[in-house]
């Protein structure tokens, strides 16, 4: 017989880090959950504020916006690709990203990361 163990988490109870320039709340990982091959994460910014471009050099992620308006950077040359609620952006691994609050309310955004074992790496230009 197979058992499944789940973890049921509300985001309230959710540690809060700031990392690479945003606040994150941190949901499901290694660490948290015994993850396998993912990290899911929630990322939230204040009207100006940024997620630091950068790579995750084995890992690819998917960002999907609940909240908000903004623009991510993608690549080395930094394409800006606006960003707002019900869109979801795929970064291929080791792709240079991150993304930047450019409305008036805060910018929500999900983080899912596969396999995601990999510290994030700053990205200088």
């Amino acid at each position: 017989m197979v058992r499944y163990v789940s973890k049921i988490l509300r985001l309230e109870d959710a540690e809060s880090i700031k990392a690479l320039g945003g606040t994150i709340k941190v949901m499901f990982t290694p660490d948290t959950a015994n993850t396998k091959n993912f990290r899911f994460s929630m990322g939230y910014f204040s009207p100006g504020e940024q997620l630091a471009p950068h790579i995750h050099p084995e890992s690819e992620e998917v960002y999907y916006v609940t909240e908000g308006q903004g623009t991510v950077f993608l690549g080395e040359a930094l394409e800006e690709v606006p960003i707002e609620p019900h869109m979801a952006l795929y970064v291929p691994p080791g792709t240079v990203h991150g993304v930047v609050n450019t409305g008036k309310t805060r910018l929500v955004i999900a983080f899912f990361v596969a396999p995601g074992k990999e510290p994030s790496v700053l990205y200088e230009k």
